[in-house]
């Protein structure tokens, strides 16, 4: 496996680490580390990963800055929309929105690894 391949599933198993993490004592330091660090970073980045299939740019810093700066904005927006829906649903608990999102990173994150899955390459291919 590459490790483009294996970031992609530690990706898709960092909101059911999350989610694990939920099961330890209320204001524990890991509970809050591991379910913020997934809420900021994780939802966007898988977002932004399957926007960008051929990868997020690297080498310069200014592309890097960029590239962290959208993963947040994206997993802000992400956390917020499922936290309003669920919210207006009149569903809304913390355990459920972390369920909502780590189902979301999870797909988002895999679905490039399906086999015929959008082209990677910007060439025009005949047939």
């Amino acid at each position: 496996m590459t490790p483009a391949i294996l970031a992609r599933l530690g990706l898709a198993a960092s909101g059911w680490l999350a989610l694990l993490a939920m099961s330890l004592p209320d204001a524990a330091p890991l509970r809050v580390a591991a379910v913020t660090a997934f809420l900021l970073v994780c939802p966007g980045l898988a977002a932004l990963l399957t926007l960008r299939p051929g990868g997020p740019p690297g080498g310069r810093p200014a592309a890097i800055l960029e590239t962290a700066l959208v993963t947040l904005v994206l997993g802000l927006a992400l956390t917020t929309l499922v936290a309003v829906a669920l919210f207006l649903g009149g569903a809304f608990t913390a355990t459920r929105s972390l369920l909502a999102l780590a189902v979301l990173t999870s797909v988002l994150a895999l679905s490039s690894l399906r086999p015929g899955a959008r082209n990677r390459d910007t060439e025009v291919h005949a047939g």
